[in-house]
This record gives C-alpha cells, structure tokens and sequence, in this order.
C-alpha cells in the first residue's frame, strides 16, 4: 500500500514537471516587437525602511523608456532615513490629490507631496500598516488606469512599462505578472545589465530557482489560465479591479492572495467573465535577493506561511469560485506535492533503501527525479535566452557544472523552508522575519541620479 500510494504520487511528480519542460521548450517564443499606444500606468513603491535601496529603485526610475506615467512612493511609517533621503533627492514640496468616491481599507495617510524636480513623481507619507496598506493607499491615490506594484528593492529595466503597455492594450487582460531577477545576477549598469555566474552559491542556486519558476512554471500556468501567484515585487493591475475585490488583504503573503481574489473576481463577476491573468516576461525588474542563508530562511518561511494561509483562506473557493485548471495547480502541483509531499519524502529514502526488496525502485526513483530537474534546467536556459538571457561563454561552463550540483545540495534546503514554515504557520501565522537590505552586492551599480527630461 505504502509503496503504492509513492510511486502514484511519483506519477503525479512527473507529469507536471514534463508539462512545465515540455510547454516552454516546444510552444513559447519571443513575440515580435510592436507599436502601441502608451497606457497610463501609476507605479506604486511601498517603502518601509529602505534607506539602503531607494535611490537604486530611484534610478530604474529615472531610465524608463516611456511617458505616460507616475510614481508614487509610499512611506509606510519607515523608521529609518528613508523619507529623508526620498525628500532631498527628489526635492519634495506638499501638494493635493483627488481621491476617489470609492475607498478602500488603509491606514491615514499623513502628507501627500509632489517632486519639484521630477513631476511625475509622488510620495505619500502613511501611518504603518504592512505592505498590503501601503499599496491600498497607492492605488487609491494612483491616477491612472494601470496600477503596477514595485517593491523599493526592486529596479525596472526601461522597457518594462512599454511591455506592459502592449499587452494591456487586450481589453481581457486584467492582471500580469512580470519577469522578477536577481540583481546580483548581473554585472554592468541598469540601462546595460549583463548576467554573470561569477557570484557565491546561495546566489547562484536562487537565480536558477528564479529563472526556472519564471521562465518556465509561469509560462507554463499563465497559457493554461492558472497562474497562483503574481510575484509581489512586480505585478500590473487593472486599477478598477483592485477597487472590485476591495483592495489588497493585510496577510504576510499578500501577493498570492490578491491573485487568487483576482482569479476568484473572474468566476463570480459577470463583468470579468472573459477576463485573464497573464505573463509578461518581456517586463523586467532586477530585485536584490538575501545575501546570506538566515535571511534567505526567513524569507521562505514567509513565503511558506503565505501559502498555506491562503490555502486555508480560500479552502472553500476551489473549483467552484476559483475555476478547475487553478484548482489543481494550487491543490495538486503546489499542495500535494510542493508542501504535504515534502514531509513523507525526507523519509520515504530510508524506507526504501533499507529494505532491500525495494532498493532498486529507490535508485530508479532516484535517478528519474535527477534526470527530470537537470532536463528542466537545460530547458530554462534555452528558454531563458530566446528571451534575451545569453551568458557568455565562460559563464554558461559555470552554469552548466553547478545544475547537477545544486539538484542535490542547495536543492534539498527547500524541503527543509517548506517543512519548518508549514509548522512555523501554525504557531505563528503572522510573524515574519524582514530580509536584511545589502544595496550593492555585486558590480551591479547603478549611476548617479541624474535630471532627466523624460521624468
């Protein structure tokens, strides 16, 4: 029986992993570059205490390759020089703002201010109240039909708004996830990034994670209509939607609620009955990642208690309010066996291997889940460089020697951040440790602010 139930979980184990290789390697392709109207897009950045980062954020800012936007800077309550350091570089002065007729939920916010020299850019200074009050004050202030959710660590490449643009330009498309990297995978400027694998291995192993969960699981789900989460660090909304679902919902994984409420409006709301969620990996951010292996921890372990509580959040939507192909990305691929497998899996090994009846299904098994996760990966990166991704010669030896590398060693810290952040979830569902902001890791630098015209 025990065996049974193993090798049907193992079946289950490799039809999604051949779905995630299989879709991205023989369906997806660059679109051709297009003209288009230039959507009005609100850029929100929810800060608290970002005084090492803001001005890298800044200076993404600062090379947008488009016009018909505005930023808007939410300090949430920082304790730190970050409100400083955003009013003497971008010159702030107090200025009103009209709001809607529609609120939604968030804390008061204190001043509105308006950049001198750079007028397209807002700041509001809140009373705390966590990310997801931070963005809700930002999308009731935004003016513009687009909203986009920045995080403060995280810098836009200059086309990533004409990206979004064009593919909001669908009147269907009502939410989009854009493509998140790791900065410290880069070397260069931010108008000229270059990837290199010349950085330690903790760093490594998550621009691999990055670029397989982006390039092909996201692919994969977002053709199949079933995305589960628009990362938090860089997703685009219909303004009017967010207002629809009354906003974002305080929780420690905001990102992946407002998804699946965004998913739950398409199924309940007439007015959203043709609407979709979508990929765009054409829209690029560059975000720092944790540096060291506690903040990495406590970075998972949030992401893991976001999980499960929406799990438990939305127990009662799936299938019937959340739709069938979601459902079964959420509750087969990523609950059976991304979080309850994880736990029988650290022990079904020594189960097998130590009954000899069973020692060769254990290698079989074995050898199977190694050849399918060095595929996936050799898969990623021909997909990532249809895409642009081309490391240089030298980087891509680095590459290919540390896949087999990390399938066995960083590889298995995962199950170790999904077992102690499902049981973390239950002794504390609200605690979450803040990864440390570095600024600059790597040579990844950015350049002076400058004035630019554009902004």
């Amino acid at each position: 029986m025990f065996l049974h139930i193993t090798l049907g979980l193992f079946a289950l184990f490799i039809v999604f992993q051949l779905l995630y290789i299989l879709y991205p390697l023989f369906y997806v392709k660059k679109d051709p570059d297009q003209q288009e109207l230039e959507k009005g897009i609100s850029v929100i950045v929810p800060a608290y205490n970002e005084e090492k980062v803001i001005l890298n954020c800044m200076q993404g800012i600062l090379n947008l390759d488009y016009s018909n936007y505005e930023i808007i800077f939410v300090n949430d309550g920082s304790e730190d020089d970050t409100l400083k350091i955003l009013i003497d570089n971008l010159e702030f002065e107090p200025t009103y703002r009209k709001l809607p007729a529609v609120k939604i939920p968030h804390e008061e916010v204190r001043d509105v201010y308006q950049s001198k020299k750079y007028p397209k850019i807002f700041l509001l200074d809140k009373e705390n109240g966590g990310k997801a009050d931070a963005l809700n004050a930002g999308t009731e202030y935004a003016a513009k039909e687009i909203v986009v959710t920045l995080d403060a660590d995280s810098v836009l490449d200059s086309a990533s708004l004409k990206a979004i643009s064009l593919n909001f330009q669908q009147e269907d498309v009502v939410a989009a996830g854009g493509l998140v990297q790791i900065s410290q995978g880069f070397e260069g400027n931010f108008t000229n990034p270059t990837p290199t694998f010349r950085i330690p291995g903790l760093i490594r192993y998550q621009v691999i994670q990055y670029l397989t969960a982006f390039y092909l699981h996201k692919l994969t789900q977002a053709r199949l209509k079933s995305i589960v989460v628009i990362a938090g660090a860089f997703g685009a909304f219909r303004k009017q939607a967010l207002f629809d679902i009354n906003g974002y919902r305080k929780t420690v994984g905001e990102d992946m609620d407002v998804t699946l409420r965004i998913h739950q409006l398409i199924k309940t709301n007439k007015k959203y009955k043709q609407s979709k969620l979508i990929f765009i990996p054409e829209a690029i951010c560059y975000t720092e990642c944790p540096a060291t292996l506690r903040d990495l921890y406590g970075q998972r372990i949030r992401w893991q208690k976001a999980f499960v509580d929406c799990f438990f959040h939305f127990k009662k939507a799936f299938f019937r309010k959340l739709g069938i192909r979601l459902s079964i990305f959420f509750l087969v691929d990523a609950l059976l066996l991304g979080t309850l497998n994880a736990f029988p899996i650290v022990i079904i090994p020594f189960m097998l291997l130590f009954n000899a009846d069973n020692f060769m299904i254990a290698l079989a098994l074995f050898t199977i889940t190694i050849f399918l996760a060095s595929y996936q990966s050799t898969v990623m990166m021909i997909v990532s460089r249809r895409f642009g991704m081309h490391y240089s010669r030298i980087n891509l030896i680095k590459v290919i020697f540390f896949i087999p590398f990390e399938i066995v060693t960083y590889r298995l810290l995962g199950l170790a951040f999904i077992i102690t952040g499902t049981l973390m979830y239950f002794k504390n569902k609200d605690s979450w440790h803040v990864s440390r902001r570095v600024g600059n890791t790597n040579t990844f630098k950015p350049t002076p602010l400058t004035d630019k015209e554009a902004v």
